[in-house]
């Protein structure tokens, strides 16, 4: 990967061995048929086959797969094109993803984070709240009707929102840093029962999120009653426990 600056910024995010995993995945999803374009792009190159020079290859592809001298070159740069089409356009499902889930009612907020990933070497996630490390359990679990994808949910405690915030000001902040090999995908859902709090997300560069909320009334939040659900809040616990049983 070496030299090789804007295939290591995509795929690697600038750093040359992710990108080379990621190749690697590439490879295995979809270049391990030498007969498709794509595996006729891998094989020229040398993956898994070696010799020393491209003429070496395509004459081993030729006495191979009894294909005409020039085939395999014919059928390398249209897998060019593909694998192009790949690494720009992937398919974001097949990625690590993240939702982080913000309830808020009264003075009080509650996040949820649910990581889903597939078969990817992984790393715990980090999670600050207000600027401090909370620390987490991370242990995941094989996904329902999945041999691929795993889950792990985190359920952070309720903490109280900053009431001395001013018109724009964060009455809380949560930011998840995930340093995986892949980018992640990053979801946010946010339930707010007060309408003067905004929820506000920001991405960077795309390993970590930060998710704010944010008072936008114009009297200052200290000594204003703010808006509570019991019916939502309530049936969130419920289901809680239910989980806690289930384990």
């Amino acid at each position: 990967m070496t030299g090789l600056f804007y295939l290591t910024e995509i795929l690697g995010n600038g750093v040359p061995e992710r990108a080379f995993e990621e190749l690697e995945r590439l490879y295995e999803r979809h270049g391990q048929d030498p007969l498709t374009p794509v595996g006729a792009f891998f094989y020229l190159s040398g993956w898994e086959i070696g010799l020393d020079s491209v003429d070496q290859r395509r004459v081993r592809y030729h006495e191979t797969y009894y294909a005409d001298i020039s085939t395999a070159w014919r059928r390398a740069e249209r897998g060019i094109k593909d694998l192009t089409t790949l690494i720009r356009d992937r398919d974001e499902t097949s990625r690590p993803w993240a939702v982080v889930s913000l309830f808020q009612s009264g003075d009080k907020f509650q996040p949820f984070l649910d990581f889903n990933l597939g078969y990817e070497s992984f790393q715990k996630p980090g999670v600050f709240m207000n600027g401090d490390q909370v620390p987490v359990d991370f242990h995941v679990h094989g996904e329902t009707g999945t041999k691929t994808r795993y889950t792990s949910r985190i359920i952070l405690p309720e903490s109280p929102l900053d009431l001395t915030a001013e018109f724009g000001e964060s009455m809380a902040t949560l930011r998840v840093l995930w340093n995986m090999p892949v980018w992640p995908v990053w979801r946010v859902m946010s339930w707010t029962a007060e309408p003067r709090i905004m929820t506000v997300m920001r991405t960077f560069r795309e390993r970590a999120i930060d998710v704010s909320l944010q008072w936008w009334g114009h009297t200052p939040a200290a000594g204003t009653e703010l808006e509570r659900d019991h019916g939502v809040w309530a049936q969130r616990q419920r289901g809680m426990e239910l989980q806690r049983q289930e384990k």
